[in-house]
This record gives structure tokens, C-alpha cells and sequence, in this order.
């Protein structure tokens, strides 16, 4: 060994991680490191290193000693990682036994500290690098392992055991794990979980005896002195104890459900009791989490019933409200316990309740085996009692799949009756939105203290609270419908005495008042309870059963509701609103008493004109007192939509306060169009149609003829006329109330028509359909390149091409991303026509779809022109936003209301333009991982994954960062719209069967017609749909990619047989599906469940197209393994070609492939099969992009294989061996006298 090489690396070891050498210095360190682990004798060093870090007896720190061990191990794994299995076997012996002589001895007979000193990372790096060779030996070419690491246990120390224990679990991990055994073939995993499996004899009752040995110490009066020899010792009892649970957890995830529970050594009877310690109570706690993941079915269930009879002992006993101690630590705990009993009942309920035999003695075990149940769900109650929302929302699943139960229903009342109680209880209370961790020590008496410190270590802050909490009220919905029905005069009984409370308690503000007018805001607590009242009585009320409304008890507790609602009173516009939303969620109880609508009708009414001191309509109003006026319009719309019918006699009062409204100008122009709305809705429950129709002629009349005025007509017309009246508007009065009538008049003749139904408004579309087309065709046209660079020279028409602050703010994920953006507050007054476009484009694209699915309109002579002229008009200039939005509100009713006789003359070359722009514009926009490598585009740039494109909006007023956000999401927007798109257009689905428990998912006629014309009928879409689906999935957005791969596996199955679709799905997608498989964008990583959908996109493809395999669920009636051949002319030989063109992929590789996949025809078989042959690849093209980046990564350097090969020894467990053979020789005899058979 160089002495000198030794000096020279052992200084670099040090300037590599000296925080004082300069930067070159520390890289050229780095450099000859790298270097060294090419080296052939690197192992040689790095075990001298490890056993003599100093040079010459020079004295070193802890850190530097362990700094050195450190790189003597990472290179020692390096080595084996990288050579070991090109080293000979008598070679892999010797330095095995070397390395866990090495690596496990206890250190005290050396001059080396004794291990205990050893941090974390320098143990775990020990371990990496013996599970590292497990992983290539064991068990075939290392059968002694187990028995080996036991041995060195029992004649050592604690400190031995315990990197014993983290070997196996690190072994048991890289197996079982779906985050580390990506690189261990299957093969490989299924002979290391089978030679473990065959150990556990030896390993778990030496296991089970130091847990009890070393727990005895840890609590022993000895252990807890003072002293360091005892403070040692029980730091080493307790470290191998966790080292013991963690390898226990892995274990448990896949052994035999009868091994960790045998009476001698009863592991999950150990982790139960540790429930009770608060060292090891979290632990205990995951191990049996996943052992009661694990499916038991019914050969187990009597081993089912001792772990839950144990388990519900324990956990029956134990203090899950207490979190004055340790606040985080308990609720760490509670949250496990309440995740083992949520697992517990999601996988092992309908085992445990399969009925046991018949007979009396089987009736006695049933009721005790009810019992136990009993008193597990009784500690659910009090764990969905919790202060932690996590918690309580983890249950809401498992609650509702028990209360459904019909074993659990046939115990009858008095099972549930308890259970229910508590439940509706907590539901009711958890409604309230109180435990903000914002409010916490805010001095409101109110406030739960310890909910809102439980929510301060769940959430970061108030808007990821409140976030969570949309989703977890959503779910209580869910849990409340089903109380309610249980029992619906409880339910309104406690409905009613919160009610009471809230509008008695709170009748204002007290708190979190506004600054001007000392009113609520959304933070005052008399809000947060009026807000969980509201949405409380919109729960219960709306789930009420007709048979319960009709009950004389019910319908007495809801009149006494809606009185106290009504006699409410408030000049606060919040609380005014919780009131407005409350009254329209009595919609079905006006139906039974009618006498309180007109008080209803009063106060509602009396509500749309609400005004603060000092405010006028046609003033700045606040946003408050906007939302009030609306959220009352709506309440009416809302009951009126709900019982037509009964509204219809007052129809002409209501015709009459309308008129009065609007004779007083006392309402908005938005609030104007609701009004609209509501009047449309009652009359639509008019008995004839010529009526109907009658009455929406005269509502439409007057909004139809502003709309086709000549100064409309004109305005509309032309862009130049748009951006002329914008800069004039400042100026000219009339201008801006024009500009303003285009957007109100429009509305409401949306609001109209979208609640007048088909037949009533037919008329009306011929004389608004000529200006709705102009305005887009307009519109579109402001992008055009010509008259876009002539509007951003202008002042105020300009901000028509800027996004809008609203735009903004959803795009960012909520206003509160532009509080500190100082800019934007310094916008000038021009900046409103970013938002007139806004919402002029809108209500444009909603009247347009209302238009294309009405049958009328396909019956125009001018349908296809207004398609040409104005829909389909400057759609290679639309803006990312603006086709989404087309997208979805245009586009999507065109291609569900199109009459298929128009199919092939409209649909099919609407389509191809469509789709052919979107290819062209995903080409462009979507920054790939393989361009980003090929052309050494910045990390920054890559991760964005947006160009700056001629259909980038116009973002100002916010830094970079926010405005490259703002970007990238109207990307994301759009390709997620487009792939909903296609979905509905080859894919859709119909819900069947929704109020049952067995809802189903089928594609009605129509849209199969639908599917099967875009797809095997027309020449051009199947391969416009396919060019899409090409460019999405080797994009870097996981969503899109995944549901782009759903629909490409769609379009193989519908196209595989037609020769013309070769190129696409042989070339052009299976070349897609590689590209996204064997590159990563920087910053992203695909997921899991993405990977393996994509691999199986690949197998279908490949099985389908270059080997002419039919899948296993098609073939009926012909043996999978016996389907005739196709004729070779009809394959194609595209997918193998780009087999074979991939780096380090050869011939035999594909030929075993192919004949695999001929061989195995189980598709969980076929996608490990191509797993395995694209990592060679994957891994040389990381190596070539590392090399060409000049990184010194160890990619970045030849012959860096890290693959886990197969072993070709077959695996002999001699167990199982000598268990088949006494097999044989019971079943069998052994000495037959066959003589007399053959004359012998």
C-alpha cells in the first residue's frame, strides 16, 4: 500500500469537508476522491482507513475520526455497489467475512471508541454497506447470514444487536418497501424474502428474548441511576428496543400472519403491551398498523380475534384525551392509535363479523365477539373527539361503511343507539370552523384553547386550515346524512338548540372587527359561529327523507328554526348573509307551509337592497355588502328553482317588486340579471309550453333589443371599434355605460336563456346568435399580431391584453399570494378594462356554448360559417387562457350536442383544426426532458417547464417568480382541459346506479356512436387525438400524463389492428412512452403509479403491435397460451426496432423479452419483464448525460454498474426440502414387491 497515496487521501478526505478551504480547493478535493473509487485497490484502503483513520498516531478529533470511517465506508459501498459482481467468489468470501468482522465487533479490545459513540449516519452507512451484500448473496451464496448476525449478537453487546436488527430491516425494507426495492430484480426479492422467511425459527425467539431482556434493563432501578455506566446502558437498551420495532415493522408487511404471533414468542402481543410505554409507544403503534393491513381472511380469524381482543384491552386503558404533558408527542401518539384502530376496521371488519358456525355455543361467542367490537368503536368515538381534525377525518370512512353495515344493522338499536349519540354529537360540534391556528391565545374565551394548539402542530397556517377543513366538512356531510336518517328528530332537536345558542350568544361582532366600520369579519368569532350554523342547517335540512319532513314532531322543530332565523336581526352584512343562506335551505319545507314564504320572501327581498351608512348603488360599494346583496338574490333564485310550483301563484307580485326594483334603479347590473333568473324559473312550471314560451318572449324582449341595437351592432363588429370605445371611454359617459351595457345585457340574456330550457328560447337565438358571433370573432382578433402590437401602443385598451388582478389571484391560489405586492396597488385606473375582458369573454363563451347545445342552432344556414368565421376564427393567436376556457365552455357543448348525421361534415373538421393547433402549440410550449439534456437548457428553465410563446398572457404588478407561476398554471390549465376533452370524447362514462351502494360507470349509446366515429370512422381524428396524447406524456405533469396514458391505452385497444395507425402507436407512442420512462425532468420525479402505467401502456403496445398477442381478458374462449398466430404482414415491427435502437439493449435481450412475454401472459408478469429490460437503458442514459454535463457524479463514470443480478443458483431451503420429502414418504411406500407383477 502507497503510504504517500494514503497521505494525500486522508487530506483530501478533510479539505473535502472543511467548511474553511477555500471553494477550488474543497472541489479538487472532491475531484481526487471521485477518482479514487475507480481505483481496483480501493477496497484495500478504505479498510485500512476505517481500522486506522489516524496517520503515524497523529491524535483526531470524534468528528474527524468519524469523518474519515465515513468515506472509507461510502467507498467500500461504492466498491460493491459497482464491482462486486465482477469479482471472483473465493474473493466476495473473503472480504464478506472481513467486513463483518470489521463492521460488527464491539470495539473493545481495539484503540477505536467504542461504538456507542458512533452517530447515527456512521451506523447506517454500516448497514447500507452489509445489506448491500446481502442483497447479492444471500441466501444462495451467504446461507450462514442469519445464522451469522445471531451469533455475533448473542456473544456481544446491545450495540451489536442493535446493527444486527437494523441489517435485517434494511434488508427486509429493500424488498418489501415500493420506495427502495426499485433495484432488486423480482426474482432476487422473492429468493432474499424466501431465505428470511425460512430463518424465522432461529431469528424470532432470539428476537423475543433480548425484547424482554433488554426492556427488563431499560426499566430496571439500575438502569435508571445516575450514573454513566447505567445512562450508557439503558441508552443502549433503548436504542436496540427502536432498532428491534423498526425491523419488526418491516417484517410484519409480508411474513406468514401466524409467525410474529406464536405463543413462544409473541411479537405483536410485545407491541401491543409497548402501547403503554411513551418511549416506544409510536413505534409499537406503526408495527401493528401494518400487521392489521394485512389481509387475515377467514383461516385466520381466530387469530384475528386474540390480536384484537388484546389490542382493545390495551388501548381501552389507556388515557387518548390527556395532551398536557407533551403536547406534540401525545398527539403524535393519539393520531397512531386512532391510525391503527382506522386500519384495523378498513381491512379486518368484514372478517371479524363473518357469523361463526351455527349453535348455541357459537350464539354466546357471537355476542362476546359484539361486545369487543362494541368497545372498539367505542374508542373510535372518543378519538373522533379529539381536538385533531387529521384525526377525526381519517374515521369518517370507516364510520360510514360501519353504520351501512347489515351485520352491524341487525344488532338493532341498542348496539348503535350509544355509538350514534356520540357521533352525532362530535359532528355537530366539529361543524364549527373554532380551531384556527391563528386563534390560539387571541384572549376569545370562546376559542378552544388546546384545539387551536392541536391545529397549530397540524397545520403551518390559517389558509392550509381552512383548506383542510373545506375537505374535512365535506366528509362530516357525508357522516351527517347518515345520522340524520337514523334518527332525524334527534338531529333537529340538537339543530335547534345551536341555533338558539348562536343567534342568542352572538347577535354582532366582538371581536376581529373591520377598522372603518367596527363590523365582523371573517376571523370574528360571531362569524365563525353564525358560518358553522349556516352551513349545519344547509346539512341537516337538506337531508331530511320526505317521510321525516311529513312527521308532526319534525315539522314543529323546523317551524320553531326558521322562526328564530326570521326573527333574527342584524345590521351586519356577514351575519345578514349566513341569515340569507340559511332561509334557502328550507326550500322543501315552504313546499308543506306555504304561509311563510311571503315573511321569507319579505326579508329577502328586503336584503337585496341592503346599504351601508354612506353607500350608494351606483357608488363603491363594499365587498361585503355586494356579497350580502347576491348571496339574498340567490337564496330566491335557489327557491325558486327548488318549488316552482308553489311559487307560481305570486308569480305576478313578483313580476311587480321586480319592475319596482328596477323603475327605483335600487339594483346592480349583476344582481339585475338573478332577478332575471328568478322569474324565468317559476314560470317554467307553467302547464302549457305557448305560455311558457309567451312569458320568456316578454322577459327577453327588452335585454334582446339592446343587444341588436345599431350602436351594439357596431361596437361589436370589429376589434378596432372595441379598442376605439375603451380609449374613448374615459371621456365620453356614454361610451363607458355602452361598454358596460355590452356586458350586462349579455348576461343577462345567459342568465335568461340558461334557465329558460330549449323550446322557449329557440326564437330568441336567430336575432342574438349574429352579434354573440361578431364579439368572439372580435375578441379573437385582438390577437392577432398586426392589431395586438397596435392595441399595447394604445393607453387604456391596452390592459385588455394584461391579466386581471382576479385572473391573477386564482392563478397564484387565492388573493391573499398578492397582499404584499406593493405594485399592484399602484395600478392605474385603465387597469378595470383587464377585468371588462375578463368578463366579457366569459359571459361570450357561456352564451356560445348555450347556443351549441341547443338543437336550433345546428338547424342555422349559417352553422358552419359561424364556426369558420368566428369560433374557429385567430385560434392560432388565442391565448393559453382563453382556449381553456373555449375548451370547456364551447368546445365541450359542440362536441356533446352535434347531431351525428353532421359528424362527418361539421364534428370531423372542427376536431382536426382543434386538435392540430393543440399539437402545434404543445410542441412548442412543453419544455421535454430530453430536449432539456440535448440542449443544456437551464435547471431553472426546465423545472418552470413554460416557454415565453406568442400565448404567454401579459402579467404585471408581481415579481418573477409569481409571474413565471402564473404561467406555468395557465399551461397546466389548458393541457389538463384538453385532456378532459378528449376523455369525454373517447372515453366518457355515465354514472348508473348513483342512489344505490354499487354504482357503476358505462358509456351510453350515444357516446359509444360518438367514440367509435371519432376513432374508426373518420381519416383524420384518431391520429389528430393520438399526436396529442404523444405530446403530453412526456411532459413533466403527473396528472396529465397519467390520464394521457389511460387514454392512449384506449386508443391501442381501439387501433392495433388497423395498419394505417402503425406509425402512430408503433413509432410515434411507444416512442412517447420510452422517452417519458427512461428521462426525468430536473426538480420532478414521476411517480410510482405513473411509472407502472406507463410501462403498461408499453407492454399493451408491444404485445398488441410487434408480437400480435391478444390480453388475457379478450381471448374468451381460446387458451391464452394457444392463440393462433397473426400473419406476420399484419405485425409491427416498429416497437422492436426502437427496442433495439435504445443504449445498451442487444438482441437477445428483446428476443428473451419476446419470448417471455409469449410465454407469461399475466400482465403483472409482463410489466416486471419490462422494468427489468429498460434499466440498462435508463441507467446509460443517465451515465451519458452525466458525463456530457462534466459532473463528477459517479453516473458520470464507466462502468458504474449498480444493477442487483440474478443469481444462477437455484434456491435450496433445506426446511422445505426435508418437509417434502417426510410428505412424500407418508403418502407413499416406500419398498413395493413388484416380483410377482414382472416374474422378477
Amino acid at each position: 500500500m502507497d503510504q504517500q497515496l494514503y497521505a494525500r487521501l486522508l487530506l483530501a478526505v478533510e479539505v473535502s469537508h472543511s467548511p474553511l478551504a477555500p471553494a477550488a480547493e474543497r472541489q479538487a478535493a472532491y475531484a481526487f476522491c471521485e477518482e479514487f473509487k475507480t481505483r481496483a485497490d480501493c477496497a484495500l484502503y478504505s479498510v485500512a482507513i476505517y481500522k486506522n483513520p489516524a496517520l503515524d498516531g497523529q491524535p483526531l478529533s470524534l468528528l474527524q475520526r468519524h469523518t474519515r470511517q465515513h468515506f472509507a465506508l461510502h467507498v467500500l459501498e461504492h466498491y460493491v455497489l459497482t464491482k462486486w459482481s465482477n469479482r471472483p467468489a473465493a474473493e466476495q468470501a473473503a472480504l464478506r467475512a472481513e467486513l463483518v468482522d470489521l463492521l460488527l465487533r464491539d470495539g473493545s479490545e481495539s484503540s477505536s471508541p467504542a461504538p456507542e459513540d458512533e452517530p447515527v449516519y456512521i451506523k447506517e452507512k454500516k448497514v447500507a454497506l452489509l445489506a448491500a451484500i446481502a442483497k447479492r448473496a444471500f441466501p444462495q451464496r451467504w446461507p450462514d447470514l442469519i445464522p451469522e448476525l445471531l451469533q455475533l449478537w448473542q456473544r456481544g453487546s446491545a450495540r451489536q444487536g442493535e446493527l444486527v436488527l437494523m441489517i435485517l430491516r434494511s434488508l427486509a425494507e429493500d424488498c418489501v418497501s415500493s420506495s427502495f426495492n426499485t433495484s432488486i430484480p423480482p426474482a432476487r426479492r422473492k429468493d432474499i424474502l424466501q431465505g428470511l422467511n425460512a430463518c424465522l425459527p432461529q431469528l424470532f425467539p432470539v428476537v423475543y428474548h433480548e425484547l424482554e431482556t433488554q426492556y427488563a434493563l431499560y426499566q430496571s432501578p439500575a438502569a435508571a441511576a445516575t450514573t454513566a455506566a447505567s445512562a450508557a446502558a439503558r441508552r443502549a437498551s433503548q436504542r436496540l428496543l427502536h432498532a428491534a420495532l423498526q425491523m419488526l415493522k418491516e417484517f410484519l408487511d409480508w411474513l406468514p400472519l401466524d409467525a410474529p404471533a406464536a405463543p413462544a414468542n409473541n411479537l405483536v402481543f410485545v407491541a401491543v403491551q409497548l402501547l403503554g410505554d411513551r418511549e416506544f409507544r409510536v413505534a409499537a403503534a406503526e408495527c401493528l398498523e401494518v400487521y392489521l393491513s394485512r389481509s387475515f381472511g377467514k383461516e385466520h380469524r381466530k387469530l384475528l380475534l386474540q390480536v384484537t381482543g388484546a389490542l382493545v384491552d390495551k388501548v381501552s386503558g389507556l388515557d387518548l384525551t390527556d395532551l398536557a404533558t407533551d403536547l406534540e408527542a401525545d398527539l403524535r401518539f393519539h393520531k397512531k392509535v386512532n391510525d391503527v384502530l382506522v386500519t384495523w376496521g378498513t381491512h379486518q371488519l368484514d372478517t371479524f363479523l363473518t357469523p361463526p358456525e351455527s349453535g348455541a355455543m357459537a350464539q354466546q361467542q357471537q355476542q362476546q365477539e359484539m361486545a369487543l367490537l362494541h368497545a372498539l368503536l367505542r374508542t373510535l368515538c372518543r378519538l373522533f373527539a379529539h381536538p385533531s381534525l387529521i384525526a377525526a377525518e381519517a374515521q369518517v370512512v370507516l364510520w360510514l361503511s360501519v353504520l351501512k353495515n347489515k351485520a352491524i344493522l341487525a344488532q338493532g338499536d341498542a348496539f348503535r343507539a350509544e355509538l350514534v349519540a356520540q357521533l352525532r354529537q362530535v359532528a355537530f360540534e366539529k361543524y364549527f370552523k373554532l380551531s384556527s391556528p391563528d386563534r390560539d391565545g387571541d384572549g376569545d374565551a370562546s376559542g378552544d384553547s388546546v384545539a387551536c394548539q392541536v391545529s397549530a402542530e397540524e397545520f403551518d397556517d390559517h389558509h392550509e386550515y381552512v383548506a383542510f377543513f373545506g375537505n374535512f366538512r365535506g366528509r362530516l356531510y357525508a357522516l351527517l346524512r347518515v345520522l340524520v336518517h337514523l334518527d332525524a328528530t334527534v338531529a333537529l332537536q340538537l339543530l335547534l338548540e345551536r341555533v338558539t345558542f348562536v343567534l342568542a350568544t352572538y347577535p354582532a361582532g366582538a371581536d376581529h372587527l373591520s377598522a372603518d366600520r367596527g363590523l365582523c369579519t371573517e376571523r370574528s368569532t360571531a362569524f365563525l359561529y353564525h358560518e358553522g350554523m349556516s352551513a349545519l342547517v344547509d346539512c341537516v335540512v337538506k337531508q331530511l327523507p320526505p317521510a321525516a319532513l311529513a312527521a308532526p314532531a319534525n315539522r314543529a322543530l323546523l317551524d320553531a328554526l326558521l322562526a328564530r332565523v326570521l326573527a333574527f336581526a342584524s345590521g351586519d352584512p356577514l351575519l345578514q348573509l349566513r341569515q340569507a343562506l340559511v332561509l334557502s335551505a328550507f326550500a322543501k319545507y315552504y313546499a308543506l307551509d306555504g304561509a311563510v314564504l311571503p315573511r321569507v320572501f319579505e326579508v329577502l327581498v328586503g336584503t337585496i337592497t341592503f346599504l351601508l351608512p354612506g353607500e350608494d348603488v351606483h357608488g363603491l360599494l363594499s365587498a361585503d355588502t355586494v356579497a350580502l346583496r347576491r348571496r339574498a338574490l340567490a337564496s330566491l333564485v335557489s327557491i325558486c328553482q327548488a318549488i316552482p310550483a308553489h311559487i307560481l301563484p305570486v308569480l305576478p307580485a313578483l313580476c311587480a317588486k321586480v319592475e319596482e326594483l328596477f323603475a327605483a334603479d335600487a339594483v346592480l347590473d349583476a344582481e339585475g340579471v338573478l332577478l332575471y333568473e328568478m322569474l324565468v324559473l317559476v314560470a317554467n312550471s307553467m302547464p302549457a309550453a305557448a305560455e311558457r314560451a309567451q312569458f320568456v318572449e316578454q322577459v327577453v324582449h327588452e335585454p334582446l333589443a339592446r343587444w341588436t341595437a345599431p350602436d351594439v351592432t357596431a361596437l361589436v363588429g370589429s376589434p378596432e371599434a372595441i379598442v376605439s370605445a375603451i380609449e374613448a371611454a374615459e371621456s365620453r359617459p356614454a361610451t363607458r355605460k355602452l361598454l358596460r351595457e355590452v356586458v350586462k345585457t349579455l348576461t343577462t340574456l345567459y342568465g335568461i336563456a340558461k334557465r329558460a330550457g330549449a323550446e322557449a328560447f329557440e326564437r330568441s337565438w336567430t336575432l342574438l346568435l349574429p352579434n354573440l358571433m361578431a364579439l368572439m370573432r372580435s375578441l379573437h382578433a385582438l390577437y392577432a399580431p398586426a392589431i395586438k402590437d397596435a392595441v399595447l401602443q394604445t393607453a387604456s385598451a391596452s390592459w385588455l391584453l394584461i391579466l386581471s388582478v382576479d385572473e391573477l389571484a386564482q392563478l397564484l391560489g387565492g388573493k391573499h399570494q398578492l397582499e404584499d405586492e406593493a405594485e399592484l396597488a399602484q395600478l392605474p385606473p385603465a387597469a378595470k378594462w383587464a377585468k371588462w375582458h375578463k368578463n366579457v369573454r366569459d359571459v361570450t363563451c357561456h352564451v356560445a356554448g348555450l347556443a351549441l347545445g341547443q338543437p336550433a342552432f345546428y338547424r342555422h344556414p349559417q352553422a358552419a360559417a359561424f364556426f369558420e368565421n368566428s369560433i374557429l376564427s385567430h385560434i392560432d393567436a388565442m391565448e393559453h387562457r382563453h382556449l381553456k376556457n373555449a375548451l370547456a365552455y364551447v368546445y365541450l357543448p359542440f362536441l356533446k350536442a352535434c347531431p351525428p348525421e353532421l359528424f362527418p361534415s361539421l364534428l370531423d373538421p372542427v376536431l382536426s383544426l382543434l386538435l392540430g393547433h393543440v399539437v402545434q402549440r404543445f410542441a412548442r410550449c412543453f419544455v421535454k426532458a430530453a430536449d432539456a439534456n440535448a440542449n443544456a437548457i437551464d435547471a431553472a428553465t426546465t423545472t418552470r417547464g413554460a416557454r415565453t410563446t406568442p400565448w404567454s398572457a401579459l402579467v404585471v404588478g408581481v415579481e418573477d417568480a409569481k409571474r413565471d407561476v402564473a404561467q406555468e398554471k395557465m399551461l397546466l390549465d389548458l393541457a389538463r382541459q384538453v385532456l378532459e376533452f378528449l376523455e369525454l370524447a373517447i372515453d366518457a362514462k355515465t354514472v348508473v346506479g348513483g342512489d344505490t351502494d354499487t354504482p357503476k360507470h358505462v358509456m351510453s349509446p350515444a357516446d359509444e356512436y360518438q367514440r367509435n366515429f371519432i376513432l374508426l370512422q373518420s381519416p383524420t381524428l384518431p391520429f389528430a387525438v393520438g399526436a396529442v396524447l404523444v405530446q403530453v406524456l412526456t411532459w413533466k405533469d403527473t396528472l396529465s400524463c397519467r390520464k394521457a396514458a389511460l387514454l392512449a391505452d384506449k386508443l391501442v385497444n381501439a387501433l392495433h389492428a388497423d395498419p394505417r395507425a402503425h406509425a402512430l402507436l408503433g413509432r410515434d407512442l411507444f416512442a412517447a412512452v420510452l422517452e417519458a420512462l427512461l428521462h426525468e425532468h430536473v426538480g420532478h420525479v414521476k411517480e410510482d403509479g405513473l411509472k407502472w402505467e406507463l410501462i403498461n401502456l408499453a407492454r399493451n403496445i408491444y404485445c398488441r403491435l410487434a408480437l400480435g398477442l391478444t390480453p388475457v381478458e379478450e381471448c374468451k374462449g381460446v387458451d391464452p397460451a394457444k392463440q393462433p398466430p397473426r400473419p406476420v404482414a399484419s405485425l409491427c415491427a416498429l416497437p422492436r426496432e426502437l427496442l433495439l435502437s435504445l443504449p445498451d439493449a442487444t438482441p437477445a435481450q428483446v428476443a428473451a423479452l419476446d419470448a417471455l412475454l409469449r410465454e407469461k401472459h399475466s400482465v403483472k408478469t409482463q410489466k416486471n419483464a419490462f422494468k427489468e429490460f429498460l434499466e440498462a437503458p435508463m441507467l446509460a442514459l443517465r451515465q451519458a448525460a452525466a458525463r456530457a454535463s462534466g459532473t463528477s457524479s459517479p453516473l458520470a463514470v464507466d462502468g458504474s454498474v449498480k444493477q442487483i443480478q440474478d443469481l444462477p443458483e437455484k434456491l435450496v431451503i433445506q426446511a422445505k426440502e426435508h418437509a417434502a420429502a417426510a410428505k412424500l414418504r407418508e403418502t407413499h411406500v416406500a419398498d413395493l414387491d413388484a416380483s410377482a407383477l414382472f416374474n422378477l
